[in-house]
């Protein structure tokens, strides 16, 4: 049985969304899926129930990253939404932190930042341990 993290990412963008797979998979998590439209994204991220979501504020379809976060955490209350996103304007901020975010990632996004997202420790770390 596969006990690392899981993650879906959800990114309007064919590139943006391949980089977050590839570098999602070198940093140990595991990729339950991808898609790039907002009703799809909530039925499968339902049926697949990752540990987090990497979301886009703009996406494909009816409504937006926001919408998408609150409709899984209405039915998926644990599963952490990251959002990353290339908009740092107020109102786009604003309207993310309705959802309370576990984490919010502004593009572009470094291995260092989905780490810290996930709760792993930076890669090169050591991990302190008991003193001799």
């Amino acid at each position: 049985m596969d006990a690392r993290q899981t993650v879906f990412i959800v990114e309007d963008d064919f590139l943006i969304m391949e980089y977050l797979r590839e570098l999602s998979e070198e940093i140990g998590l595991g990729v339950t899926g991808t898609c790039d439209v907002a009703e799809e994204a909530v039925e499968q991220i339902q049926a697949l129930h990752p540990d987090y979501v990497f979301m886009d504020l703009r996406l494909r379809g009816e409504g937006e990253g926001v919408d998408v976060a609150m409709a899984i955490q209405a039915r998926l209350p644990e599963t952490k939404i990251v959002y990353i996103t290339g908009s740092n304007e107020p109102a786009s901020l604003s309207r993310i932190s309705q959802d309370h975010p576990h984490r919010v990632l502004i593009k572009p996004v470094v291995e260092a930042d989905l780490r810290r997202a996930v709760g792993m420790a930076p890669r090169g770390s050591v991990a302190a341990g008991p003193l001799s």
